[in-house]
């Protein structure tokens, strides 16, 4: 399924229907959950609605919504973009991984990074600012904590 769906999308890996098809012949049990409401801290949910490796963004809102449900002393910030595709890695750590070619990289890898490739940089750029500003806060946290 993954090499016709691959082949199919022009991705260069796509696996986001099986994940789909396994989860409508086994839907997930509340055993099978991620007790994200159990995590002590910030919690950052980033994704992109085009993701192909498995639905991100369903992912995430399925999390927002047990936040909802559930009691938790943590602080969630999420945040899903259009376009981004399944590399929503900061634009700073994306340089690091590769430094030379990244951007090239995404665009064969991803279909939707060659079609969007300016609201895919803009998404790495935002997420790069907002990890930094988790951070920062935290950083903050730590010091004031220490007073």
């Amino acid at each position: 399924m993954i090499e016709k769906e691959t082949k199919r999308t022009g991705d260069m890996i796509n696996s986001r229907k099986l994940f789909d098809d396994s989860e409508k012949a086994h839907p997930i049990t509340e055993d099978e959950m991620i007790k994200i409401e159990k995590i002590h801290g910030t919690v950052l949910l980033i994704g992109a609605e085009d993701d192909v490796l498995w639905d991100t963004a369903k992912y995430i809102r399925r999390m927002k919504q047990r936040m909802k449900e559930h009691s938790h002393t943590c602080r969630l910030e999420f945040v899903i973009y259009e376009h981004g595709t399944h590399f929503v890695f900061p634009d700073s750590m994306l340089k690091t991984m590769l430094p030379v070619g990244s951007g090239l990289f995404v665009k064969l890898a991803f279909q939707a990074a060659r079609k969007y490739p300016e609201e895919c940089r803009r998404a790495r750029l935002d997420i790069d600012q907002r990890v930094r500003n988790a951070v920062a806060e935290w950083k903050n946290r730590k010091e004031t904590e220490k007073i």
